[in-house]
């Protein structure tokens, strides 16, 4: 690795921390009014599950609950039209506010601000080897990332498809593992500024398209 890509990582994961910090501090009243909520419907807060990370590791991930208990038995893939999710957790998942909690992650050094999304490993299995995880995950996991902002709508693509698993495997991974391959190839601090900006131009529409309901 060259000296000047490793102390631009170094910089990113530093970064990544005191955003972290931050959002945690700022964001401290939602998950006190979301875990507040949960609770009283007698969900668990939040909603651990293991998943591909950096190099294909497997780590912890940790959201906001949208499902009831055992949910996850029933499928991994989720659309727009999946009737799993509870009333909050549809909103939560629409809002993106039920990822928030995988800042706790990103403090603890599992994942990153930018980067490829953790995924299920038996569910990348489905499409990938081994050697092609290990290439998809050359930088930790993020909350957003490239093929996140290019298939920020999967659940609705999902949910036209006459075969959403089949789907997901044969269409969407294969273009996936190419942009998160060409993020690692190209990575630099600028790249990460441009995705977090257009993310957030992203969830500021989704939110006024939800505002204007």
């Amino acid at each position: 690795m060259r000296k000047s890509r490793k102390l631009g990582l170094q910089i990113k994961y530093l970064i990544d921390k005191l955003i972290a910090l931050v959002g945690l501090a700022i964001t401290s009243p939602i998950f006190l009014i979301v875990g507040s909520i949960l609770k009283f419907q007698g969900e668990d807060i939040f909603f651990y599950q293991k998943r591909a990370g950096y190099l294909g590791e497997e780590f912890e991930v940790v959201k906001f609950t949208t499902m009831p208990k055992g949910s996850e038995k029933l499928g991994l893939i989720t659309t727009t039209n999946d009737p799993r999710p509870t009333r909050l957790g549809k909103f939560l998942r629409k809002t993106k506010i039920n990822e928030l909690p995988q800042l706790i992650n990103v403090l603890k050094g599992d994942m990153s601000i930018i980067g490829p999304r953790p995924i299920i490993k038996s569910q990348l299995l489905e499409s990938l080897t081994e050697e092609e995880i290990r290439q998809y995950y050359q930088m930790r996991p993020g909350i957003t990332g490239l093929a996140s902002l290019h298939f920020h709508h999967e659940d609705k693509l999902l949910a036209k498809a006459e075969n959403p698993r089949q789907y997901f495997n044969t269409v969407l991974m294969p273009q996936k593992k190419d942009l998160e391959i060409q993020y690692a190839q190209e990575w630099n601090l600028f790249y990460d500024l441009r995705i977090l900006y257009l993310t957030m131009r992203s969830l500021l529409w989704e939110a006024v398209k939800i505002s204007n309901k």
